[in-house]
């Protein structure tokens, strides 16, 4: 299953990070959606490096805990009257062609203030945010009104539930 993990910049190590326990998250992510021969990319930052990618790829000088970068999905909207499990199948056999889901970038810096905050591990915070990510990798945005908002985390927790399913 081609899930890769780097870091940037290049050599930063986060020695409180399980790699394992991340690339066996993502691999779950891919079964989940039943394409685990998807590429998919996750890279570990700090505050610094995302920040520059925010301001570059989205015009916003400052940092943020995750970004996505899709590859082969389109763009679409979620509509109001389907299930997640539905939609998430109509987005996987409208794309059986793809090979590439995309990039997912992490601030870790962040990952790890968030999950102080929120009262659990970085490891199940950084996992929190690979799904986030994936889930915009699939084409999907919460960012464009409420209803889409509802819709990508009802997604999300489909998502999630499959994954906990397979465990």
């Amino acid at each position: 299953m081609p899930v890769y993990i780097s870091t940037l910049p290049e050599g930063k190590t986060f020695s409180e990070v399980d790699l394992q326990q991340l690339e066996h998250f993502a691999n779950a992510l891919l079964q989940a959606v039943g394409r685990p021969d998807l590429e998919l990319s996750i890279v570990l930052t700090d505050d610094e490096t995302i920040r520059e990618l925010n301001k570059k790829w989205r015009n916003k000088d400052k940092p943020t805990d995750v970004l996505s970068f899709p590859q082969d999905f389109p763009d679409r909207d979620i509509p109001e009257n389907v299930q997640p499990q539905e939609f998430v199948k109509q987005i996987i056999s409208g794309c059986k062609n793809c090979q590439i889901l995309g990039d997912i970038v992490v601030s870790v810096d962040t990952a790890k203030r968030q999950a102080s905050q929120y009262g659990w591990s970085l490891n199940d915070e950084l996992k929190r945010l690979i799904l986030h990510g994936f889930t915009h990798l699939l084409g999907l945005d919460h960012e464009k009104n409420q209803q889409q908002e509802r819709k990508f985390k009802e997604i999300e927790e489909y998502l999630l539930s499959k994954v906990e399913e397979k465990r």
